[in-house]
């Protein structure tokens, strides 16, 4: 996995979720009209997929960094 993965998905996430919610800020208070001509299901779909992914980035991330410090030694000097 390349080391730069969770951030890549954090960021792909952010924009899936972006381009949904903007979708049914956007779209006619009937429910038609969203972007690329899909319904609200698939919207909320897109807006939930991109949660997915930004919160499997957000994973990734974390895990990155408990192995760094694990690997320099534990705890950080507090002075």
């Amino acid at each position: 996995m390349p080391a730069h993965a969770g951030q890549i998905l954090r960021i792909l996430g952010l924009l899936m979720e972006m381009f949904g919610l903007s979708s049914v800020a956007l779209a006619s208070r009937d429910g038609t009209g969203h972007w690329l001509g899909m319904t609200s299901n698939q919207v909320w779909s897109i807006v939930a997929v991109g949660f997915v992914f930004w919160l499997t980035g957000t994973v990734l991330n974390f895990n990155a960094a408990l192995q760094r410090q694990e690997r320099d030694g534990g705890e950080e000097d507090p002075s």
